[in-house]
């Protein structure tokens, strides 16, 4: 007659497999069994760092994670945290930075939400090592950063922050973090190799403008390196559209297209073109996104804040030298100057985009 296994009895490797599969809050009611167990289960119970602020509840996280943390749990454990998420007010990510050790060196997945400066943005990107320094783990994989009309911008440090992990960066998504120049993104782009979601459009964009974009000019000025590529989110600008001839909120189209001429404008869209073509394993292709209407908004309001200086998405145009996206599933368009709905424009998208059922 068989005996029943007791945990303690296993090999070490098995005892390790067995914590690595035990749900975070499980593995904390380990921690008390024994010393044994508390040596094999403290590293799988500070894996992951996920808080959000709760409303209407008697204790929430942020008054029983931060107990923990100011009495120094956070500094004696964070060689352990591969993954933060944090949805909470600015003032929380302050503190959590302050109450941080210098670096979480197997940190490869950081999201966060509302933070209050460029500064902050910075610090806590840096809290995973550089490549060009080393770490203990794989090097920052994801970063995703949220914020909210009024709070930081992505400025010049968080630029630099961002640059120090190009080489291991696989999925960035920025939403409503304005300020990172087109220079930078270029930069960007031609730095991560194992770049495979790329977003930084959001959901909307403002009217005022603001939101990161590329400009046309520094996208042809060198080959991008991510050409592994599944989702590219971002505005391309700066393109001339003498095509475009009708009255813009009741002036003239010259008060609101860039200056240009045809050939200009041509040649200029051909090199974007080409550069998104190599992207042969994009899936998501987002150039633009609905503006957020104001109160009040009218159809001359709504004329002047549509994109005029990006590609016109024709044939004519060299609409063509996309027609190796053949994995390409949405594509977004809202609020942009485009023909792609036009009749040879739809019978080119249905032949070589066979994936594509709609064009946002």
């Amino acid at each position: 007659m068989s005996h029943p296994t007791s945990f303690s009895s296993l090999p070490e490797e098995l005892q390790v497999m067995v914590a690595s599969y035990t749900p975070q809050h499980n593995a904390a009611i380990c921690l008390r069994v024994c010393q044994a167990w508390r040596r094999i289960f403290t590293s799988f119970v500070w894996r992951h760092i996920e808080t959000r602020t709760s409303i209407g509840r008697k204790v929430d996280w942020d008054t029983t994670f931060f107990e923990s943390a100011r009495s120094g749990s956070l500094k004696t454990h964070g060689q352990w945290i591969q993954s933060i998420s944090l949805r909470c007010y600015p003032d929380f990510i302050k503190e959590f930075l302050d109450l941080s050790p210098e670096t979480f060196p197997r940190l490869t997945s950081l999201s966060f939400t509302n933070p209050e400066s460029d500064s902050l943005i910075a610090s806590f990107i840096r809290k995973a090592p550089s490549s060009a320094i080393g770490n203990n783990g794989s090097g920052l994989k994801t970063l995703e950063i949220s914020g909210l009309e009024g709070f930081g911008d992505f400025g010049d440090s968080s630029t630099d922050a961002l640059l120090e992990h190009a080489s291991t960066l696989e999925v960035v998504q920025l939403d409503m973090m304005p300020c990172m120049s087109s220079k930078s993104i270029q930069q960007f782009l031609c730095s991560a190799a194992r770049l495979k979601e790329f977003s930084i459009i959001g959901d909307s964009r403002n009217s005022d403008n603001k939101d990161l974009f590329l400009d046309a000019h520094d996208v042809v000025s060198s080959d991008w390196v991510c050409t592994e590529l599944e989702v590219f989110g971002c505005q391309i600008g700066g393109i001339p559209r003498p095509d475009i001839t009708q009255d813009i909120a009741g002036k003239p189209a010259v008060d609101y297209i860039k200056e240009g001429t045809h050939q200009e404008s041509l040649d200029l869209q051909r090199g974007v073109y080409s550069q998104l073509g190599r992207l042969t394993k994009l899936k998501e292709l987002i150039l633009g996104v609905a503006v957020v209407p104001r109160w009040g908004d009218d159809d001359i309001r709504r004329q002047r804040n549509r994109q005029y200086d990006c590609l016109a998405m024709t044939v004519e145009s060299g609409l063509d030298l996309l027609k190796d996206l053949k994995e390409l599933e949405n594509v977004v368009m809202d609020d942009m100057e485009v023909y792609i709905s036009d009749d040879k424009e739809e019978a080119w998208v249905k032949k070589n985009w066979p994936k594509v059922d709609r064009i946002w």
